[in-house]
């Protein structure tokens, strides 16, 4: 190979680059081992821990005589053979008393029979029907009282089974007895109440009522089905009117009717009939109540 190049720098050592000539001496390789070759191992010794046979044996040390040993600071003996106390026994938990059994509730009692106030000397009151459910009587019993009524109960038979009848008053006037028969129907619209003589007389005819007691009502519409005028009751009160169902008797059948009131004007009652044209699209007539 031939490289050409600038002129050698003052300075500079010149290497050759030929290949040198093969030396004409012989060599001869070895392989040299760098480790130390293992010492034998020492043939066992018998009685220091292996027996003549080269099985393993272990060193047994007589105690049988020894001092005890004992603790400096404690004084209690160390390594003492003494057997330990066993635990004392944890006596089992005693067991959870059982729950003591719930006691039945009693059944509902009926309305106590409470007779009409010894300071009223009158001889009206407002009837509210006989129940064969004492339940619905106690606490319909129990809603006008919470409204000042004086309101109680009378044990019957109805049917052959005890029923409760629920009566207001009494009152000295049959007026006293209407008004009261009117705060109640407001109370409770879906409980029809009729004026009764405590002595045992019937109560007077419808036409000899004085028209200031009895008050007015408007009459929407009367039915041979009780559904019927239930569905028309309803109707009236999602309507916004006070609204009730009545029961009558008539020479072809029982009617069911729908009133709206009462009111004891009559002016009164005329604007509730109108009232009831514009948002039933019902006419109604105004009657007398009850």
């Amino acid at each position: 190979m031939l490289i050409g190049g600038p002129e050698p720098v003052p300075g500079t050592t010149t290497v050759p680059l030929g290949v040198p000539e093969r030396d004409s001496r012989s060599f001869e390789t070895r392989d040299l081992t760098l480790a130390p070759p293992a010492a034998p191992a020492p043939a066992p010794v018998p009685g220091d821990g292996v027996v003549a046979d080269g099985s393993e044996s272990y060193p047994m040390v007589d105690t049988t005589g020894a001092p005890a040993r004992v603790d400096a600071v404690s004084g209690e003996t160390v390594g003492s053979t003494a057997a330990t106390p066993a635990p004392a026994a944890i006596p089992a938990p005693a067991p959870a008393p059982a729950p003591a059994p719930t006691p039945a509730a009693a059944p509902p009692s009926p309305p106590v029979q409470t007779p009409p106030p010894a300071a009223a000397t009158g001889r009206w009151a407002v009837n509210l029907g006989s129940y064969a459910n004492l339940e619905n009587a106690a606490a319909l019993v129990t809603q006008l009282r919470q409204q000042r009524l004086p309101a109680y109960g009378e044990s019957l038979t109805l049917d052959g089974k005890p029923a409760q009848r629920v009566r207001v008053g009494p009152y000295a006037q049959r007026s006293e007895a209407e008004s009261a028969r009117l705060t109640v129907l407001k109370i409770r619209s879906d409980v029809p109440g009729a004026i009764v003589s405590l002595d045992g007389e019937a109560d007077a005819p419808r036409a000899a009522r004085p028209a200031v007691a009895e008050g007015f009502a408007v009459q929407i519409g009367a039915f041979r089905a009780e559904a019927d005028a239930n569905a028309l009751r309803d109707r009236a009160r999602a309507a916004g009117f006070s609204s009730y169902v009545e029961r009558i008797g008539t020479a072809s059948g029982t009617l069911w009717r729908v009133r709206l009131g009462p009111e004891l004007q009559r002016d009164r009652t005329e604007k509730l009939k109108s009232d009831a044209k514009a948002r039933l699209g019902v006419d109604g007539n105004v009657v007398p109540h009850p």
